[in-house]
């Protein structure tokens, strides 16, 4: 019996790494004024057209545990075992539709939280289909994943502030980030501590904040992963991981960079970069000033 993983559209992954791995992704919903712009969700270059053409800010929503379950009965009848790994369960309620769409396959269709977002869930993703493709069961697989999550460090920089705020999801941070720069005009790096997004550190230029992350991500050596996320920053991931990859022990072609799509970009806004690391070891979440 195949284990199989499913992971949710948050997971940012590259259509070539889900085709490799023959993973099935349960796309999650985002709406712009009204049009369900959800279809691109592997094609940012569509997604962001439809954000110019249509303007407003899209919006995100969890996946009813009906379109959650369409997508596992399937693979079930076929006689697999299945693990889906979602979206921070503290970030969304995506896991929990997951959860019920996944109860009338008790034993059968196994739900991980992620604890993390973007490339976070991605690495993960790649990890367990790795291990599936290898043959590993569905027990081993999980009893990996338990430990694999606390290793995996999420960091970014956001150009923009606006989108975040709107978003909802760092409205508990507002007061903090207005206190410590004293002016709303800066450049905030946020990372994922126990599947919540936190406030790693303010800065007052571009320069400095995309410095700020260089350094903290340098700070989680040794490395087992790396990967760099990001909403229109192109040339800057690439440079990123070029510079982040030989310190970190890493060979270049081993970094993922991947643009995030719709999920991420509806929280985040154009001009984010981020990083993402497997540690070789656990660490203590740093924090920067």
């Amino acid at each position: 019996m195949r284990v199989k993983i499913v992971c949710d559209s948050a997971c940012d992954l590259p259509a070539s790494l889900l085709r490799q791995y023959d993973l099935t992704v349960v796309p999650l919903e985002v709406r712009l004024n009204g049009h369900d712009v959800s279809a691109p969700y592997r094609e940012p270059e569509r997604f962001w057209a439809e954000v110019q053409e249509r303007g407003g800010r899209p919006r995100t929503a969890a996946p009813s545990p009906s379109w959650v379950a369409a997508h596992l009965r399937p693979l079930v009848e076929r006689g697999h075992e299945v693990i889906a790994i979602t979206l921070s369960s503290r970030l969304s309620a995506v896991y929990e539709a997951f959860r019920l769409a996944a109860a009338p396959f008790a034993g059968r269709v196994h739900v991980f939280d992620s604890q993390s977002l973007s490339l976070g869930i991605g690495l993960q993703v790649l990890e367990a289909a790795r291990r599936a493709q290898a043959g590993e069961s569905a027990t081993a697989i999980l009893a990996y994943l338990t430990h694999l999550r606390e290793r995996v460090r999420v960091q970014a920089v956001l150009d923009t502030l606006d989108w975040a705020e709107r978003g909802g999801r760092i409205a508990a941070l507002l007061p903090l980030i207005r206190r410590t720069a004293r002016v709303f005009n800066v450049k905030v790096l946020l990372h994922v501590v126990e599947g919540e997004v936190r406030l790693l550190g303010v800065r007052r230029s571009w320069r400095s904040a995309v410095a700020a992350l260089q350094a903290h991500t340098l700070s989680l050596a040794p490395v087992h992963a790396l990967a760099i996320p990001h909403t229109r920053r192109h040339r800057e991931a690439q440079a990123l991981a070029a510079t982040l990859a030989k310190p970190l022990g890493l060979s270049p072609k081993d970094v993922l960079v991947n643009e995030a799509g719709p999920i991420l970009a509806a929280h985040v806004g154009p001009g984010a970069l981020g990083t993402v690391v497997i540690t070789a070891q656990e660490v203590g979440h740093a924090t920067a000033g």
